[in-house]
């Protein structure tokens, strides 16, 4: 497996964060009481005194640190990271006093080991892990999730630019050439962050391919506020829910079909809200799961835990709300 080009851990990653917060506690109380048995506790909080501000601290340096991209190679990259924890642990003792008063050189050396033992094995675990889930492998899974959103799609566009096409060559002409937007859509980079815009307009072509075919029965309400103009989203991660809404909305529900696409910034957050009437058959459920199941999995590949997606049913609606962050990009 190929070494990532950045092996710092990215400690601005909620997911990367989670997971060594937790770990590091958890090692930290079990040796607790593996040495001090009945005081185990006692010794966790006192040792949690020095653990969690030289964690934070740590966490912040490998963000920053990060970001940054040293244009270093991976093992002076790898140094920095594992030094972080033991250099603050030796600030945070001389903050405290430690140093000097008592504190026998063995011990603080030991206190300093250890720390510098704890962020190798953490950046060795993440970098293992970001190896797992290298480009390669995160595209080649991509590529398998991309897959399940494109036959009845085409086959529906397709049919509906061929209904019309004697009728009304102009619009018919139209319709091609979203349909091709669409195809190269679905044929580019599966990796890639597209303008947010972009995937809008990709949205709306598919919107007017549906209208074509469903008439004035399918109606959509966008509601798109302010985004910061550097907000950038997975290709084709929109177009599929709202693809969902009109295949187990507007195809089955009798009448008007009128869906709701919100589209709003909160903080650092993007938030992508799709609502539409819901039909009460067995295979609505299916399909929707399926279609969801899909869309997690990109989540996870593109965002880890910093993406979230939550579902209800309210009023006979449909409702999803999609949150990612404004500026994120794929794990590498």
């Amino acid at each position: 497996m190929p070494t990532p080009r950045n092996v710092i851990p990215d400690g601005c990653n909620m997911g990367t964060l989670i997971r060594v917060a937790v770990g590091v506690n958890v090692a930290a109380f079990v040796l607790s009481f593996a040495v001090a048995h009945a005081e185990g506790f006692a010794v966790f909080l006192t040792a949690a005194a020095v653990l969690e501000p030289v964690l934070l601290a740590s966490l912040l340096t490998w963000c920053l640190l990060r970001r940054a991209a040293l244009p270093v190679r991976a093992p002076v990259q790898r140094l920095l990271a594992w030094s972080a924890p033991a250099l603050f642990t030796l600030l945070l003792m001389q903050l405290l006093g430690l140093v000097g008063q008592g504190t026998r050189a063995e011990l603080m050396l030991s206190y300093v080991a250890l720390a510098f033992g704890s962020g190798a094995a953490i950046q060795h675990y993440l970098e293992l892990r970001a190896r797992a889930f290298s480009p390669a492998v995160t595209e080649a899974k991509l590529q398998a999730l991309q897959s399940r959103i494109r036959p009845h799609f085409f086959f529906n566009a397709l049919n509906a630019a061929l209904a019309i096409v004697r009728a009304d060559p102009p619009r018919a002409e139209r319709m091609l050439e979203s349909i091709a937007e669409l195809l190269r859509a679905v044929m580019g980079d599966v990796r890639k962050l597209v303008p947010l815009e972009q995937e809008l307009d990709l949205c709306r072509r598919y919107i007017e391919i549906e209208q074509t075919r469903l008439g004035e029965r399918l109606v959509v309400d966008w509601q798109i506020g302010a985004v910061h103009p550097r907000a950038k989203v997975p290709q084709l991660l929109l177009q599929p829910i709202i693809e969902n809404a009109v295949r187990y909305g507007a195809e089955k529900v009798a009448g008007t079909c009128e869906i709701t696409v919100r589209v709003r910034q909160h903080g650092f957050n993007l938030e992508l809200f799709v609502s539409n009437p819901i039909a009460r058959e067995p295979i609505q459920r299916e399909g929707n799961q399926i279609g969801l199941a899909n869309i997690r999995g990109r989540l996870a590949l593109v965002y880890d835990l910093e993406a979230t997606l939550e579902t209800r049913v309210r009023r006979e609606r449909f409702e999803l709300t999609l949150t990612v962050p404004v500026e994120g990009k794929p794990n590498a």
